[in-house]
């Protein structure tokens, strides 16, 4: 635990402090970072983002710890004082300071939290780097929390240098068809920045579930929710989280984003006892080598395509290296094309459902009724892997959602914008 001082602008009600999340200290050092250190030399400050709360009113925060030595004789113990004289071992203790937002401006916060960070430890008068007591001036706290113009400021870098664009499409994939995603990476950060892109390429669709990208140690539990979920852990906690995943009655994903690998955890179906050495004569019998359905990856339909798409904007160096219009790499990153490209990738899938939704009126009510059998006896005859996606996708929260709120007729690109 944590002694939390909460500090407001002058333009923030103190009525608010009802509203913090619960367990927000837990996130103060998600990634396993403890609270003392003893070391010889001093720890090094960190910096780090982690989206909290509930998946519909979420907080963003933004981290800023540093490690305060313990100089005074007084609060050292025996061990510690003997430790200090013959090893120089020096007691560190964890503090910090943490901006909240409704908003993910990370980088903007991430930015004024280096500057701060920069501005006190050059100021001799600071007892920023020497004292647990120190607490930004109200200059600096005006400084942290000036509103910002900048609406959003998530990128997708993040989350096509951790995975490849094939792996993205089956991530992505998995979201869709609302199975159990784990996201495990050796920074908070990337969890959080990776967790939100993949919401943001959802849209106009919105995940219904839970979603905490960053999974502190005391939640891991949470890991046997029976919904689905997107979930991540730092390095730290993996094996702990992988041994609740291996338990799972149901299909959990687990994205490694360090080694851009992905692997479907699926816990194997009873095997029924038999003396038959023939599968031929004995069908009902599971051969040792079969593997359950779900250990296959979700794939998107039109996925070689949209794959082709990706690299072409992401690595146009290598794909267009033989072309002759190409010249060089452009200087940033191409995130509004991969947002186009997204949008126009769900736009078709949903205009392709078109003819299969009937909206029903009574007495001024309506609703939009969703013929999946005859939309699913089309795909019957194409493509195995894109039938199995839309008989995933149609049952699903995500999809009910999205044709209650917005059903499926009158143009998506309209409603979109």
């Amino acid at each position: 635990m944590f002694d939390t001082d909460v500090l407001y602008d002058s333009t923030t009600s103190v009525d608010q402090s009802s509203q913090l999340p619960e367990h927000l200290d837990a996130f103060f050092c998600p990634g396993g970072t403890p609270s003392v250190v003893r070391s010889q030399t001093h720890p090094p400050p960190s910096l780090c983002h982690v989206t909290i709360g509930p998946t519909d009113r979420p907080l963003y925060m933004v981290c800023l710890s540093r490690y305060i030595p313990i100089t005074d004789a007084a609060e050292l113990n025996p061990l510690e004082l003997v430790l200090l004289e013959q090893k120089n071992l020096r007691r560190f203790v964890l503090a910090g300071i943490c901006v909240l937002s409704r908003v993910p401006n990370f980088e903007t916060v991430r930015r004024r939290l280096r500057q701060l960070h920069a501005d006190a430890t050059a100021d001799p008068d600071s007892t920023y780097a020497t004292s647990t007591q120190w607490r930004p001036t109200l200059a600096q706290l005006s400084a942290l929390t000036a509103e910002s113009s900048v609406v959003t400021e998530l990128s997708t870098h993040t989350l096509f240098t951790c995975l490849s664009p094939k792996h993205v499409l089956q991530v992505l994939a998995a979201v869709l068809c609302e199975r159990k995603v784990l996201l495990i990476s050796s920074h908070v950060s990337v969890l959080t920045t990776v967790g939100e892109t993949l919401r943001l390429l959802l849209r106009p669709l919105q995940w219904p579930h839970v979603f905490a990208p960053v999974l502190p140690a005391c939640l891991v539990d949470c890991l046997h929710c029976p919904t689905p979920f997107v979930f991540g852990v730092h390095r730290t906690l993996a094996s702990t989280a992988l041994n609740v995943v291996q338990d799972s009655d149901s299909t959990v994903v687990v994205v490694d984003l360090d080694a851009d690998s992905i692997e479907c955890h699926v816990k194997p179906p009873p095997r029924r006892r038999s003396h038959a050495k023939d599968p031929r004569r004995y069908p009902d019998v599971i051969p040792d080598n079969s593997r359950h359905p779900d250990d296959h990856p979700d794939v998107l339909p039109q996925a070689v395509a949209l794959e082709a798409a990706l690299r072409v904007l992401v690595r146009p160096e290598v794909e267009c290296s033989d072309d002759v219009s190409w010249t060089a790499a452009p200087a940033a990153f191409p995130d509004a094309d991969i947002l186009a490209l997204f949008h126009q990738t769900w736009e078709r899938m949903l205009d392709s459902m078109e003819e299969f939704s009937f909206v029903l009126a009574d007495d001024g009510d309506s609703m939009v009724v969703f013929d999946s059998i005859g939309f699913l006896q089309q795909h019957r005859q194409g493509d195995g892997a894109t039938l199995a996606f839309y008989q995933a996708f149609l049952k699903t929260q995500l999809f009910s959602h999205y044709i209650a709120t917005h059903g499926l007729l009158g143009g998506l690109g309209e409603r979109y914008r």
